[in-house]
């Protein structure tokens, strides 16, 4: 079985006691089990319920959706004795096994495309992994961003959550010339980006955003401006989410409330040569002079 790399997630979750409903029919002891979510490339979705053994009769509820090509088997491929639930309370009741089983289908109708984000508003209680397409690298999970990089998933305990995600070709980069060196920074934003500038002396980053209450996210070059970060929506300073993405970059998740100015700024930057310059004179002139003192000591 191939490992994939998994981001965990821990989500507490506060569930009301509910009545149960004459309609809610449960024929087995609830299973033990971990789901897996594969998340394709054209927004298909695959459902994989891998279910520990057990010598009880188990019932496998569905997640909520379109399902489709059901397959009921043991790890090694076996057939084993179960039972396809119906509309009510769609699931599978396995009878017993001896053997690990695996349940798996297509799930459709679940993913929404909603201001530029793929959106899953996801209620189930056992342990989820979702695994996320290639060409995805940010998610957001209740709103929070989540920089996937080489790992490729999350797993989420619980599990209630609003997840989304954007595709990497939806950044736009914005080079940045200092010097003999040029940075890359990645914007990603529904609303119009424009004026974009960077001011070395002030530590800033500005643009100007062209709608209201959109994602506006931004990756910013560590070397190039260090974290945290103050940032101002028309000079007032406002709320953000930081978030690691990895040793040379750190990003921002801005949801301005309106249209306007954004200014970010950082605690230091890359120091500039002409400052840098003096500064290292100075240093090797002092340890020249304590040298030439130890030698006319001996």
């Amino acid at each position: 079985m191939r490992k994939i790399g998994i981001a965990i997630i821990a989500l507490i979750i506060f569930f009301p006691i509910m009545p149960v409903f004459s309609q809610e029919i449960t024929l087995g002891e609830a299973a033990k089990q971990i789901v897996e979510i594969v998340i394709r490339e054209n927004e298909q979705v695959h459902v994989k319920h891998n279910i520990l053994r057990s010598a009880s009769t188990i019932q496998v509820d569905f997640i909520n959706g379109t399902i489709s090509n059901i397959k009921v088997a043991d790890i090694e491929g076996n057939t084993v004795q179960s039972a396809t639930l119906g509309a009510g309370n769609p699931g599978v009741v396995i009878f017993s096994s001896k053997q690990d089983v695996v349940v798996e289908y297509d799930l459709d109708d679940v993913l929404e495309l909603k201001e530029g984000f793929w959106t899953w508003d996801y209620t189930y209680l056992a342990s989820t992994e979702f695994i996320f397409p290639n060409n995805v690298n940010l998610i957001l999970v209740n709103e929070r961003p989540v920089f996937l990089g080489e790992k490729r998933g999350i797993r989420c305990h619980g599990c209630e959550a609003t997840i989304q995600y954007v595709k990497n070709e939806l950044f736009n980069l914005k080079e940045i010339q200092w010097e003999d060196r040029k940075f890359v920074l990645g914007i990603l934003s529904l609303a119009d980006i424009s004026s974009f500038n960077f001011d070395q002396p002030t530590k800033k980053i500005s643009f100007e955003v062209t709608e209201d209450n959109q994602h506006t996210i931004v990756n910013i070059p560590l070397e190039l401006l260090w974290s945290p970060y103050e940032v101002f929506l028309n000079d007032e300073r406002i709320f953000v989410n930081e978030f690691y993405i990895n040793e040379t970059y750190a990003g921002i998740n801005i949801r301005p409330g309106t249209s306007g100015t954004i200014e970010i700024i950082g605690t230091t930057v890359v120091p500039e040569f002409p400052i840098f310059a003096p500064l290292l004179v100075g240093i090797t002139a002092v340890i020249i002079l304590q040298l030439r003192n130890r030698l006319n000591l001996h």
